[in-house]
């Protein structure tokens, strides 16, 4: 059973910190070498490319979370064959949301070029980068998917190591190519793209190989008990004789279990597909609602004025600052609680009780260390990142109330997420974050848009939407998931 004591729990956060900021990195330091490199068009197309890129794939975030709270509760629950039944579901559809994000990449390239209004010059550096990243993402996503895995068999430092790996790899690779190209600018958006789709590529077989050989093996009593399983399914239609006979023959092992399970794989591989592509769908719908609060805040933001605009880039980078820290928790609570929700009894209640509190705890520490360090380092903040008054004049005030607000509710939110998928609450997670955009973010932005005219009131409504989602998971998390593990524990 799985350990709530701090040590265990920072032996997760730790390498999964490490994981969060790795990423990132590679497309700060790949921003930065390109403007050393190839200059303003270059970068720019590796903007508009990219973030349409990330943006499709982060869509089927799913397939690091919904998976790790998958296998985990496998692995919790001792179901070793569902486990693999689940780890082959989600390689599976790894591969045909694969298909789907080059699908819709390949066709947003002109739709999504017109619409970016890009010069002649961008449009020339990102053509050949847009199919990279297109071809891309379908390794991005299988990547992702084996991520969840490791994450699931609780290999986090696995996971961070190989992504890590990758991401270093690909840094070095990106320098070494831009730095051994001519000096015309042309060609070196695609030489970063290839080294991305090599490491990638890298990456895939390395991770398959890891979920290959790490993954747990079920005890000894749990195979007995498979082939008493297998026993019962084979029994049904016999006579109560040949029942007693036959379910002896099998515990002897002189039984034929095989032909019964090759009977049921349809059955079983059916039903985990759909158990998939239901909590993948609630994922989806879950992130897309997301990404349009960020997208719907930015289009308001831009009509506000340049100044404006260039405060809520301000802030959309500092909003989430807990996240690198904080992601941390939640993929602690999905790896660890997943396998206690598993369990309906009360040791395994007791012990998610503590890891809830601990994590919620932790995570609050962090986001009210991170409000008050913003709140107290005001100015030095500001003039960071930018010299412009008008700008720093819009972020003063209630906007950067709201800004150093939003950090603990943050915090808890992130926290709450792992919580979620640890009781695989997927479909609350959708709902949640739904009724949220509808009844707190929609008209709070619409007030704003039609009366405030006001940045502050733009991530108001941010912070509103997050506050809604908080409540929603401490709902479901405190009370629901409470009520449902008395009523399997019993009396």
């Amino acid at each position: 059973m799985a350990d709530v004591d701090f040590g265990s729990i920072c032996g997760i956060t730790i390498p999964a910190i490490v994981l969060n900021v790795a990423a990132p990195l590679v497309v700060t330091v790949q921003t930065a070498l390109l403007g050393t490199y190839g200059g303003s068009p270059v970068q720019a197309a590796f903007a508009a490319v990219s973030t349409t890129a990330n943006t499709t794939c982060f869509l089927f975030n799913f397939l690091i979370d919904g998976v790790s709270a998958k296998v985990g509760q496998s692995v919790g629950s001792g179901n070793f064959t569902v486990l693999q039944s689940r780890v082959h579901m989600a390689l599976l559809c790894a591969l045909g949301a694969g298909l789907v994000a080059f699908t819709v990449l390949a066709g947003l390239q002109r739709p999504i070029t017109a619409f970016l209004n890009l010069s002649p010059e961008v449009q020339r550096e990102a053509a050949a980068y847009w199919w990279l990243r297109a071809g891309l993402a379908p390794i991005a996503l299988l990547n992702m998917s084996v991520s969840g895995i490791l994450q699931g068999y609780n290999r986090v430092a696995v996971n961070a190591a190989l992504n890590t790996g990758q991401s270093l790899l690909e840094i070095a690779g990106s320098w070494v190519v831009l730095a051994a190209m001519p000096t015309a600018p042309q060609g070196r958006l695609a030489a970063i793209g290839a080294v991305s789709v090599a490491c990638a590529s890298f990456a895939a077989i390395i991770g398959g190989i890891c979920a290959a050989t790490l993954a747990p093996k079920p005890p000894q009593s749990a195979l007995n008990e498979s082939l008493l399983e297998s026993a019962s399914v084979q029994v049904e239609g016999a006579t109560q004789a040949e029942r007693v006979l036959l379910v002896q023959d099998i515990a002897e092992g002189t039984g034929d279990p095989v032909d019964v399970e090759a009977q049921s794989a349809a059955a079983l591989h059916s039903s985990h597909f759909w158990d998939f592509v239901t909590a993948g769908f609630n994922m989806l719908v879950r992130s897309a609602t997301l990404q349009a609060t960020f997208f719907l805040a930015l289009s308001v933001a831009a009509r506000l004025g340049t100044a404006a605009l260039a405060a809520h880039q301000v802030v959309a980078q500092l909003w989430l600052l807990t996240s690198y820290v904080v992601d941390g928790f939640a993929v602690a609570a999905t790896v660890l609680g997943s396998r206690l929700a598993a369990k309906p009894d009360p040791v395994a209640h007791r012990k998610f009780q503590i890891l809830t509190l601990r994590l919620v705890g932790m995570g609050l520490a962090v986001g009210l260390a991170s409000g008050a360090a913003i709140w107290a380092n005001e100015d030095s903040i500001i003039s960071l990142f930018t010299s412009d008054p008008e700008t720093a004049a819009i972020l003063r005030g209630r906007l950067w109330f709201f800004l150093c607000l939003a950090q603990p509710i943050n915090a808890g939110v992130f926290v709450y997420d792992g919580l979620l998928y640890a009781t695989q609450s997927f479909a609350c997670a959708r709902t949640v974050m739904l009724s949220g955009f509808v009844f707190a973010f929609a008209p709070l932005l619409v007030l704003t848009q039609w009366r405030l005219h006001a940045l502050w009131g733009v991530w108001g409504a941010k912070a509103a939407h997050n506050v809604w989602r908080l409540a929603g998971a401490v709902l479901r998390v405190h009370v629901l998931f409470e009520w449902q593990l008395a009523e399997l524990e019993g009396p």
